[in-house]
């Protein structure tokens, strides 16, 4: 036979993504329901989404903590016999909080749905929240606070976070671990009663989502569940600290960390798709500019990261590194010497385009299976973004000039609008 080893397979241009759109139904409770058939294994995901993210709270880690109590018991089952339960179909049940929205999600092959999903369907609709479990859980993440608050890298992300948007803001952490000792049962039992309910959930099915599989999500799901209640207004005060530039002492941290950054448009603005090849550029992979200086050049960071943050209402433009102490006021000032050289000077052709292949790979990773084109569709669907939007930032990608990124690095990289905090020993 002959060999072919030496020869190498055609590379083919991304030009565009032939993104075949979910069916959408809409079940008789309210509940919207998106089918992403696909895939070659008898498996199915379930991911039910609800608006009871951070910003719907009407007290700090209450959306947590309701989140943390769904699979804690019902009327009829205990936390243990549901753990059993989904143990012994070989399931996985997964309650995740978000800023914006909380997830409920169940990974199993489809011959168990039967099983698993009235108890999944039980677990949403008549979490009991017994108080015992609520104390478990309350103390469990108050302790994983109290570790972290040791960890300078999330204390000056956190921080970041909290000088940037204000100390109320949905979208700022807590300012202690204490703050656990404030959130009761009945505010995270209120919580779950006020939003996890059929009119307020979407449900993205995707895998070898059948006919018959269908059915048994409509026989579960497609009744009328909870009470709907009045949303939160769209828009928040952002309250931003009059004081950009923060030091957090810690005398015990091996090292330091930096966090800088600003707010910048949503997905919806037509700079923000630039912006996030202009941010990779900056800092988005191994290749970028900042890891070729800090890391590779001068050996300041092991790593550093610069990203686009996108929630439903906002967005945020970040970059964080963990440095040596002694050479931090170094590390800033490369990190700003990169954005005023992304300001003056054009990007050339020889690093725009592996940049340009590297991107359009990782857009293709996003779609590779039917649970990333679920994902892919439900992160769209939650910013209220139209599936062409996928089309447009392989349209960006491949056709943005230098000049075009010099631009946008003068909009959006200046330095005298950037937060920074800096957290470790001086």
């Amino acid at each position: 036979m002959s060999s072919f080893r030496k020869i190498a397979p055609p590379v083919h241009s991304v030009e565009k993504i032939d993104f075949i759109e979910p069916i959408h139904q809409l079940l008789p409770g309210g509940t919207s329901f998106f089918t992403l058939y696909g895939g070659t294994q008898e498996v199915v995901k379930l991911d039910f989404s609800f608006k009871a993210g951070n910003w719907y709270e009407q007290s700090k880690l209450e959306s947590i903590m309701a989140a943390s109590m769904i699979a804690e018991g019902t009327s009829g089952k205990s936390a243990r016999e549901i753990a059993d339960r989904i143990d012994f179909y070989g399931a996985q049940l997964s309650t995740v909080p978000y800023y914006d929205n909380n997830y409920v999600s169940l990974l199993a092959l489809k011959k168990h749905l039967p099983h698993l999903l009235p108890l999944l369907a039980e677990i949403m609709q008549d979490a009991s929240f017994p108080e015992n479990e609520f104390e478990i859980a309350r103390q469990k993440r108050k302790q994983r606070a109290l570790v972290d608050a040791e960890k300078v890298g999330l204390v000056a992300q956190r921080n970041f976070m909290r000088n940037l948007m204000g100390e109320g803001h949905p979208y700022a952490p807590v300012a202690s671990p204490d703050a656990y000792d404030e959130v009761t049962l009945e505010g995270a039992k209120s919580h779950y009663i006020r939003h996890y309910c059929s009119a307020n959930a979407t449900l993205f099915a995707s895998g070898d989502v059948d006919g018959d599989v269908q059915k048994l999500i409509v026989q579960n799901f497609g009744t009328n569940w909870g009470t709907p209640y009045p949303f939160k207004k769209d828009q928040i005060q952002v309250a931003s600290s009059a004081e950009k530039n923060i030091f957090i002492e810690r005398d015990n941290a091996n090292q330091n960390a930096v966090t800088i950054g600003k707010r910048v448009p949503t997905q919806h603005h037509p700079d923000s798709a630039g912006l996030k090849l202009l941010t990779t550029i900056f800092g988005g992979y191994f290749g970028s500019r900042l890891m070729s200086n800090l890391r590779e050049e001068k050996g300041l960071t092991y790593g550093i990261h610069a990203s686009v943050v996108s929630f439903v209402r906002d967005a945020i433009f970040m970059i964080h590194a963990e440095v040596t102490a002694e050479k931090t006021e170094e590390a800033i000032r490369e990190i700003f010497f990169e954005m005023k050289r992304l300001q003056e000077e054009l990007v050339p052709e020889s690093e725009l385009e592996p940049l340009r292949s590297f991107l359009l790979g990782r857009m293709l990773e996003d779609f590779d299976g039917p649970f990333a084109r679920s994902q892919s569709f439900s992160s769209l669907y939650e910013a209220d973004l139209e599936v062409g939007y996928f089309d447009k930032i392989i349209h960006t990608i491949k056709t943005t000039t230098p000049e075009q990124i010099r631009e946008l690095a003068r909009t959006y990289f200046d330095p005298e609008s950037m937060y920074m905090v800096a957290a470790g020993k001086k």
